[in-house]
C-alpha cells in the first residue's frame, strides 16, 4: 500500500493544482463578476455567492452570499444550488432556518450533477436516516471520484454489511484506498486497519491489492472545476471577455 500512495494521490491532486493558486486582483475579478451576475448569469451568480462567503473581492457577507445562491440555484447553478444546501445544513447559523430536508433537496442537485462533496453530504444524510441502500448509492459515486471519506464510508458498509451485502475484500480495498486519499495512518487508522488486517484472510487482502493496483481516481468535470475557487471564477471572466 505504501508504495501506491503517493502516486495515486499525487495524480488527483494534480487535477485540483490550480486551486492552490491566489488572485492577483480578486476585487477586479469580483467587480467583473458581479456586472456579469447582474445580466442573469447563473455561474456568475454562484462565483459572486462564493465571493461574499469567503470573503475574496469583497467584505464576507454571508447574508448576500445567500441571496445569490439563492439567485444562481433558480438559474440552474449545480454549485449553486450545493451551497443553499450547505446553508439550509447550518452553515454560518442564523442566515437561513435550519432545514434538513431542504439541504437535502439542494444538497441533491449538485449530486446528480456529479459533484463529490455534495454526493458524500447526501449519503452522510441517508445514513442518517437508516436509508444505507441511498446512501451506499452515493458514497460510491463520490468514493469512484476519490473522495477520502467516501471511501472510509463504503468501506464501513462493505465491512458491516449495511446498505450492501458484506465483502471483505471491497471493505479492505476502500479502506486502502481511503488512506491512500487521505494520506493520513493516524492512531485511530492504524488500530482498524491492524483489526481488519487481522479478520482478512491473505487471499482476500492479496484481492484487494490488485483492485488497489488498478483504482484511479475519476473526478467529474463539476468537481474539478468546484476545487479551482477562485481560480475557476477568474477564468470564467477571460471565458466570457473573449
Amino acid at each position: 500500500m505504501k508504495g501506491l500512495r503517493k502516486p495515486i494521490a499525487l495524480a488527483f491532486s494534480c487535477l485540483l493544482f490550480l486551486s492552490v493558486a491566489a488572485c492577483a486582483n480578486d476585487t477586479d475579478t469580483f467587480n467583473a463578476m458581479l456586472a456579469l451576475a447582474n445580466t442573469g448569469d447563473a455561474e456568475a451568480q454562484y462565483h459572486v455567492g462564493m465571493m461574499h462567503n469567503n470573503g475574496i473581492g469583497t467584505q464576507q457577507d454571508p447574508k448576500q452570499a445567500f441571496v445569490w445562491f439563492q439567485k444562481a440555484t433558480a438559474a440552474k447553478d449545480p454549485l449553486g444550488a450545493y451551497k443553499l444546501g450547505c446553508y439550509y445544513a447550518g452553515q454560518f447559523a442564523g442566515v437561513v432556518e435550519l432545514d434538513m430536508v431542504q439541504a437535502l433537496k439542494f444538497k441533491r442537485v449538485a449530486a446528480e450533477a456529479g459533484y463529490a462533496l455534495a454526493q458524500f453530504d447526501v449519503a452522510v444524510i441517508y445514513a442518517g436516516q437508516g436509508k444505507f441502500d441511498e446512501a451506499a448509492k452515493w458514497l460510491q459515486q463520490s468514493a469512484d471520484q476519490g473522495d477520502d471519506r467516501a471511501l472510509y464510508g463504503l468501506s464501513s458498509l462493505y465491512r458491516e454489511g449495511q446498505g450492501v451485502a458484506k465483502d471483505p475484500v471491497l471493505a479492505y480495498a476502500y479502506f486502502e484506498l481511503s488512506l491512500i486519499m487521505s494520506q493520513q495512518l493516524n492512531e485511530a487508522n492504524r488500530a482498524l486497519l491492524d483489526d481488519m488486517t487481522a479478520r482478512t484472510s491473505e487471499a482476500d487482502r492479496a484481492k484487494a491489492g490488485q483492485i488497489v493496483a488498478k483504482w484511479t481516481p475519476q473526478p467529474t468535470a463539476l468537481t474539478i472545476k468546484a476545487g479551482q475557487g477562485i481560480d475557476a471564477a477568474e477564468a470564467y471572466v477571460q471565458k466570457m471577455k473573449e
